[in-house]
C-alpha cells in the first residue's frame, strides 16, 4: 500500500503542534519502517522521551482519522495476491494495529492473509527474524519454500536474518540505489515485474 502522503500529513500535524518546521513527503518517508516512535523521534529530532510520547499520541490521533485520505494499493497488488491465494500469505509490518488491520480491510485485501502481524504484536519488530522463523516453523515451511516481498532496507535485513529469499519492489520508501547496494535476491520496479519474475522462478522449479 502506498501510504506515504497520509503518514506525512500526520507527521506534519504533529510537527505543527510542536511549532517545528514541516517536512516534505520524501523527508518523512526516510524515517518510515522502524516503528512509530522512531518516526516521531526522527521527525522531531529529539531524544526527549516525554516529547516522543506526546508526539506519538498526536500522530496516532490524527492518523486514525486520516489514514485513508490518500492511501491506495499499488498497481498489480491483487494479481500477486491472487497468484499466491492457495498458499499461506502473511503480512509482517512494523506499523502498529489498529492501523495495519484497518488499512488492509478498507482497501479490500485483508481476506487474502492468514495473519497480520503488526508492530505492536508479541514479536520483536523487523529486522528481527523471530516472527518469520516462528511462522515457518508453524507452517512447516523450509527456507526455499518461503519468499519475503518488501520495499525497504529493513525488509532485506529481515529476510537475510531469517535465511530466506527476498524480492524487493522499488516503489516504496527506500532509494533504489540503497536497495541495490543491499543485494536483494531480486529487485523490480513494480508488481507486474515481480509477478513475471515469480512465474519464471516457478517454471524453473517445475523443470528441475
Amino acid at each position: 500500500m502506498d501510504t506515504r502522503e497520509d503518514i506525512a500529513a500526520a507527521a506534519n500535524h504533529m510537527l505543527s503542534r510542536f511549532q517545528r518546521p514541516l517536512l516534505s513527503v520524501p523527508e518523512v518517508s526516510r524515517f518510515v519502517g522502524r516503528g512509530l516512535h522512531h518516526l516521531v523521534k526522527s521527525c522531531l529530532r529529539t531524544q526527549d522521551g516525554r516529547e516522543i510520547e506526546k508526539g506519538a499520541s498526536l500522530y496516532r490521533a490524527f492518523y486514525s482519522e486520516h489514514m485513508l485520505d490518500h492511501s491506495r494499493l499499488y498497481p498489480g497488488v491483487k494479481d500477486i495476491l491472487d497468484y499466491f491465494k492457495d498458499q499461506t500469505q502473511i503480512v509482517l509490518t512494523n506499523k502498529p494495529n489498529p492501523f495495519s488491520q484497518k488499512l488492509l480491510e478498507s482497501l479490500g485485501i485483508a481476506p487474502y492473509f492468514a495473519e497480520i502481524i503488526a508492530g505492536n504484536s508479541s514479536y520483536p519488530k523487523k529486522p528481527s527474524p523471530e516472527a518469520v522463523l516462528s511462522i515457518m516453523k508453524r507452517e512447516k515451511a523450509l527456507a526455499n519454500e518461503t519468499l519475503f516481498i518488501g520495499d525497504s532496507l529493513i525488509d532485506i535485513e529481515t529476510a537475510r536474518n531469517a535465511g530466506i529469499q527476498v524480492a524487493v519492489v522499488t516503489h516504496g520508501f527506500s532509494d533504489e540505489d540503497e536497495l541495490q547496494s543491499a543485494f536483494p535476491d531480486f529487485i523490480v520496479e513494480d508488481f507486474k515485474g515481480l509477478l513475471k519474475w515469480i512465474q519464471r522462478q516457478s517454471r524453473r522449479e517445475r523443470q528441475r
